[in-house]
C-alpha cells in the first residue's frame, strides 16, 4: 500500500500576507498587499532590503517595477516561483543569499540570486528562483546573508497555499550500488545536518542552524569490475516527492568537520585525491528537508586513466605574444561564425577569411581528433595578467564539430609542457561555452611553444533514492 502525505499545492502561488486565487495565471505578479507596512530587513551597514513580492509562471518581472525600462525580466521553466527583493541604497558589493526555512527552522535551503537589476539611482532588485520551500507548513520564512557570510537579523514571511497529496518514494537501504555503463558507484553514507566547513577555516556558526549545515556522504567506485579511485564527483541535484529541488557542488569533507581541505581544483569544485590526509568523504549544499526520501543525482568526472580514443596530442604549437585586445578579438571572431569547420587535415590550415564581419583576423588552426570528435586548436596567446602586470598567462580556444553535443562531455589537460620540456599548469579546467577554453597561469615570459595532451571524455551519472540519516 502506498503512503500518502499532505503538502501545499505547487499550482498556487506563495503570497505575502495573503493567499492568491486559484485563477492566477503564469506570468502574474503577486505584489505586496496595499495595506500594512512593507516587510523590511536592515543590514548593519545601513542597507535596507524590502520584500517586493513574488511572481509565478515562466516570464517574470519585479512587482511594482513592470513598467520601468531598467527593470530586467527573467524567463524560467513553467510553473516557477520567483521572489523579488529590493535593495536601498544599491551597492555593487558582495551578493546576498536567500535562506528558505520553515517556522521551526528545522531545515533550510540557501538560494543564490539569479539576477540583479540596478533599476534607478540608489535602488537595485534581486530575484531568487524559489526551487524549494516547506510546502507542508503554513508559512515560509526567508532570511538573508551575504554570500558565504553570517545570517542577518530579521526575516520575511510568506503565507503558503492549501495542501494536496503526493505519493511517498520508497528509499533503498545503504550501501546502495548504481551504475552508468562500466562505472559502478556504491553510496555508503548520506547524513543530513552535518556542520558545514568554512571557506576561511573553522566551521560556520552556529552549527545548530540548518543554514550552516550540509549533507555528508561517501561512496566507492568500481570500473570494469575493479576498484578505482580515478573518478571525482562534481554537482549533486537533490529532489523530493513534494516537488522541491536543489543543486550544489560536491567538496571534500575534513576529518575534524571544521577546516576545509585545500587541494586539487576541478571544474570549479574543490576535490583532492582520495588519499589526501584529513579527508572524510564529501559534502554538498543546499540541503532539503530530511523528513522524506530524496532522489540524489550525481555527476562523476574521470581525472586519469583515459583510453587512447579519448586522447589527442598537439606538439610544438607556437605561442603568440599578444594582448587582451587580441584575445577578445579572437573570441569575438570565433563566436561570430560558429559552427565553423576547416578541411579534415593532419597539417595546420591557415584561414584569414572575414570571420567577424569587421576585420580579417588571421587564424592558424591545428586540427586533432578525440572521442571521434574533430577538434580545432586556435593559436595559444601569451597575455599579461589582468591583475598582476608582472605575470604572464596563456589563453587557448578549442572548437569542435558543429554537430557535436557537449552535454556531459569534459575536456581535461592530461599534460602540458613548454618548448624546454618544463611543465605548464592550467589554472582552471576547460568548460563548454560554445567551445572549450584553456587558461594557463603564471607561465614563463620566454615561452615559445606548447606540447599538449588532452582528453575529451564523458561524465557518468547515477541516481540514488535514499532516506537521509541524521548526525
Amino acid at each position: 500500500m502506498k503512503t500518502i502525505i499532505l503538502l501545499w499545492s505547487m499550482v498556487s502561488v506563495l503570497t505575502v500576507g495573503i493567499t492568491v486565487s486559484e485563477l492566477a495565471k503564469p506570468g502574474d505578479a503577486v505584489a505586496f498587499p496595499s495595506v500594512g507596512e512593507p516587510q523590511v530587513i536592515h543590514l548593519e551597514d545601513g542597507t535596507r532590503l524590502t520584500l517586493l513580492g513574488t511572481s509565478y509562471g515562466s516570464h517574470h518581472m519585479a512587482p511594482g517595477y513592470e513598467d520601468l525600462p531598467t527593470s530586467d525580466w527573467i524567463d524560467t521553466a513553467s510553473n516557477t516561483i520567483v521572489v523579488w527583493i529590493g535593495e536601498e541604497p544599491e551597492t555593487r558589493g558582495q551578493p546576498i543569499e536567500l535562506l528558505v526555512s520553515d517556522r521551526a527552522n528545522t531545515g533550510c535551503v540557501n538560494i543564490e540570486a539569479g539576477y540583479r537589476s540596478f533599476v534607478k539611482s540608489g535602488v537595485s532588485i534581486h530575484s531568487f528562483v524559489l526551487s524549494a520551500y516547506p510546502r507542508w507548513d503554513k508559512e515560509t520564512i526567508l532570511r538573508v546573508r551575504p554570500y558565504r557570510g553570517t545570517v542577518v537579523k530579521g526575516e520575511f514571511v510568506l503565507t503558503n497555499p492549501v495542501p494536496k497529496t503526493f505519493v511517498h518514494w520508497t528509499p533503498k537501504p545503504l550501501p546502495d550500488t548504481e551504475s552508468d555503463g562500466d562505472l559502478e558507484v556504491t553510496l555508503t553514507k548520506l547524513v543530513a545536518g552535518a556542520p558545514t566547513p568554512s571557506w576561511n577555516g573553522g566551521s560556520l556558526t552556529p552549527t545548530n542552524d540548518p543554514a550552516n549545515q550540509c549533507v555528508h556522504l561517501n561512496f566507492d567506485f568500481r570500473q570494469n569490475g575493479q576498484s578505482t579511485t580515478n573518478w571525482n564527483p562534481w554537482p549533486a541535484q537533490t529532489t523530493d516527492a513534494a516537488g522541491n529541488w536543489s543543486q550544489g557542488l560536491i567538496y571534500a569533507y575534513p576529518t575534524n568537520g571544521v577546516r576545509r581541505i585545500w587541494g586539487h581544483m576541478m571544474n570549479g569544485s574543490y576535490i583532492p585525491p582520495p588519499e589526501h590526509y584529513g579527508m572524510d568523504g564529501y559534502y554538498f549544499q543546499p540541503v532539503l528537508w530530511p523528513y522524506q526520501p530524496w532522489k540524489v543525482r550525481m555527476e562523476f568526472i574521470q581525472r586519469s586513466g583515459f583510453s587512447n580514443d579519448e586522447l589527442v596530442t598537439f606538439t610544438n604549437v607556437p605561442v603568440k605574444a599578444s594582448s587582451q585586445q587580441d584575445a577578445d578579438a579572437e573570441w569575438t571572431a570565433w563566436d561570430a561564425n560558429l559552427p565553423f569547420m576547416i578541411p579534415d587535415s593532419t597539417v595546420p590550415t591557415p584561414d584569414t577569411r572575414r570571420r567577424d564581419g569587421k576585420t580579417n583576423f588571421p587564424f592558424t588552426i591545428t586540427p586533432g581528433t578525440a572521442y571521434g570528435v574533430h577538434l580545432q586548436l586556435l593559436p595559444p596567446l601569451l597575455l599579461t595578467n589582468r591583475w598582476q602586470s608582472s605575470q604572464k598567462d596563456i589563453s587557448i580556444i578549442i572548437g569542435a564539430d558543429p554537430n557535436f553535443n557537449p552535454k556531459g562531455m569534459n575536456l581535461t589537460v592530461v599534460s602540458a609542457t613548454d618548448d624546454q620540456g618544463r611543465d605548464v599548469l592550467n589554472s582552471e579546467t576547460p568548460a563548454w561555452a560554445g567551445h572549450y577554453s584553456i587558461e594557463f597561469g603564471n607561465v614563463r615570459d620566454g615561452i615559445k611553444s606548447l606540447n599538449l595532451k588532452l582528453a575529451l571524455h564523458k561524465s557518468r551519472f547515477v541516481e540514488f533514492t535514499i532516506q537521509p540519516a541524521k548526525p
